[in-house]
């Protein structure tokens, strides 16, 4: 429903806010120790909170766990002011074979298992792009406070976009869409010369765009990847996905020592995976209005078909 995706894509905004802290930070302290005190701070603030985060019933359901869901679900509609007793809630509870799943079981399904390795690309490729542009502002368009705090603010309207486009349009379509529109901003950069014109605004303006577009795809991708994977395997969907983004984001701090041997490769790069990430999509079924799989016998209602074969 609509909640589902206002609320879980609504996460979103703590990136551009963090990033906001971030800049302020490095402005107003300048030694690194206190920098990162602060930015552990704040982590430490998030891990206590967790503790008032409540399981989520679907996962508690799929895995059997039918008495800790009922209970959840009952504390919820007695905060909502429809108080239902644990008692009278009727739950289906899956067969064993539905309740279980691992990470494995995601690679061993032929189906998923193409979904999944798609997604890692997707999510390797923006997180590359993102963290490299965030990282090497300076080195890619000339200036470095400034530009960050550009691209940090457009960080709200792309992923405001991105949510109204998932809401409306779908997931596979607008992020195949975001993803080119990305690589060719960067392709066009490679057609401008470097210090010609006033802080090398059309290279800046370029990619702000491709920055832009970036951001609304890993938006996507959050919802997106989600809606793809059994509710036994989700999180270890999703936190795999997460995890391959983080590999992309390490290799990004590569991007500033490439620009030094010139301004092109990371530019190329960029261009490059961004366009096939959206490419490759097509691969990938749409979920937008199709109930999320519960169990992997689901996912063969959404079994992978060529787009040219009905």
């Amino acid at each position: 429903g609509k909640w589902k995706i206002y609320l879980g894509m609504s996460m979103n905004y703590s990136w551009p806010v963090c990033r906001l802290i971030i800049a302020g930070l490095a402005w107003s302290l300048r030694d690194w120790h206190w920098h990162l005190r602060c930015i552990s701070a704040l982590v430490a603030v998030g891990a206590v909170i967790l503790f008032w985060l409540p399981e989520s019933p679907r996962w508690l359901v799929a895995r059997g766990r039918m008495d800790e869901a009922k209970q959840i679900l009952s504390d919820a509609s007695k905060k909502n002011g429809k108080p239902v007793e644990p008692e009278q809630i009727i739950l289906t509870e899956p067969s064993s074979k539905g309740s279980q799943g691992s990470f494995f079981d995601i690679l061993r399904h032929p189906t998923l298992r193409l979904h999944v390795l798609i997604m890692y690309f997707n999510w390797f490729t923006t997180a590359f792009i993102m963290y490299g542009l965030a990282l090497s502002w300076q080195s890619l368009t000339g200036g470095l406070f400034l530009n960050f705090i550009i691209g940090t603010i457009l960080d709200f309207p792309a992923k405001t976009l991105a949510m109204l486009l998932v809401q409306n349009v779908g997931r596979k379509y607008p992020y195949m869409v975001g993803s080119t529109i990305t690589g060719v901003m960067f392709l066009l950069t490679l057609f401008i010369e470097r210090d010609v014109y006033p802080s090398n605004w059309p290279i800046v303006v370029l990619a702000l765009i491709g920055n832009f577009t970036t951001t609304m795809c890993f938006a996507i991708l959050y919802m997106y990847t989600g809606e793809l994977m059994p509710t036994t395997v989700r999180a270890a969907g999703v936190g795999s996905s997460s995890l391959v983004s983080k590999i992309g984001g390490t290799l990004s701090t590569t991007v500033a020592a490439l620009a030094d041997i010139h301004p092109a490769i990371p530019t190329i790069i960029f261009a490059t995976m961004a366009i096939i990430s959206g490419a490759i999509t097509i691969f990938v079924p749409e979920t937008m209005g199709k109930k999320m799989p519960d169990s992997f016998d689901d996912i063969e209602k959404v079994a992978f078909k060529a787009p040219w074969k009905k």
